[in-house]
């Protein structure tokens, strides 16, 4: 029975381990991710993509009428358009960081939001997926207790 548990726990515990350092390795992997939404009369959203040099951004906005302003990492306005109805942006990234767009619905229908935009995670996944490594070899350290001598 211990050689069984010293296996299973053994297995578990290496596979917290490549999990983790595939996810860690994967965290800094920007992906594509769907910006779609809508945008009820009166209210705003806000994107925020966090985004690597050179990633890119495609973004439609249609609706009755709406303000849009773009920011870059330091607060910088990149673009600010108000009273449209129709816009569409590339945005490519000239510096790394959480770029910032708001969206303020000031007409009287829903404005609708499509479009991707390349983003990285958050360095709280990061630690997430450090912290199932270390679980990994604790799991490995408790699973020697069991092994068979």
């Amino acid at each position: 029975m211990a050689a069984k548990t010293f296996i299973a726990m053994l297995g578990a515990g290496a596979a917290f381990i490549v999990i983790g350092i595939a996810a860690s390795i994967y965290a800094n992997t920007a992906v594509a991710v769907s910006l779609d939404g809508t945008v009820k009369p009166g209210l705003a959203d806000e994107l925020s993509p966090d985004m690597n040099v050179g990633n890119t951004a495609l973004m439609q906005v249609k609706g009755s009428t709406f303000d849009i302003q773009v920011k870059d990492p330091d607060g910088s306005i990149v673009t600010s358009q108000k009273d449209l109805s129709n816009f569409t942006y590339e945005l490519t990234a000239s510096k790394a960081g959480e770029y910032r767009i708001a969206i303020q619905n000031t007409g009287n229908q829903d404005v609708q939001i499509t479009g991707t935009a390349q983003t990285k995670s958050s360095p709280l996944e990061f630690s997430g997926s450090l912290m199932l490594v270390v679980t990994g070899i604790i799991v490995i350290g408790l699973s020697l207790r069991f092994r068979g001598r």
